[in-house]
């Protein structure tokens, strides 16, 4: 098995196969696949140091296109686990939200509350006209550039 600089050219060469070979488009896309950030991907590649209860995933992902002696291996040997069932990519979303939620202030976490629980509860003494102005006005670019988006076109600026 393979470790350090050598492991790191080894992920680094075989990224490249695959980026090569088509089956992914992206680094990103191959992040994703192991749920970590790109920067993880490119600490891999320049440390040669990876978890190893990634490993398993590490060869199985590439095995279309480098075998086990690229790892330094004989022979793939995957331990028997049980299969996590895959995230969705909602269900990843809304760990982010969360996360980000946890560590946000108190005072951002009181303005989420207010935003998405406005028609459940009493409105907090800190709203005015102003505030819920601001609101409509947030809500009506979120749905322009949506619609835009949809539309595959640039949104029209609005007047002032």
């Amino acid at each position: 098995m393979l470790n350090g600089k050598d492991l790191g050219r080894a992920i680094e060469q075989a990224i490249n196969k695959k980026l090569a070979s088509g089956s992914v488009k992206s680094k990103t896309e191959i992040a994703r696949h192991f749920n970590v950030k790109l920067p993880s991907i490119y600490d891999w590649i320049k440390k040669g140091s990876i978890s190893k209860d990634k490993l398993p995933e590490l060869w199985s992902y590439f095995s279309d296109v480098v075998g086990p002696e690229h790892w330094g291996l004989k022979e793939l040997h995957t331990p028997l686990k049980k299969e996590e069932p895959s995230r969705t990519q909602n269900e990843q979303q809304f760990e982010d939200l969360f996360n980000a939620y946890l560590s946000a202030p108190a005072e951002r976490k009181e303005i989420v509350n207010f935003l998405l629980l406005q028609n459940n509860t009493s409105e907090p003494s800190w709203v005015n006209s102003d505030t819920r102005a601001y609101i409509t006005t947030l809500e009506r670019q979120a749905s322009d550039w949506l619609n835009s988006r949809e539309n595959n076109s640039k949104p029209k600026k609005r007047p002032a």
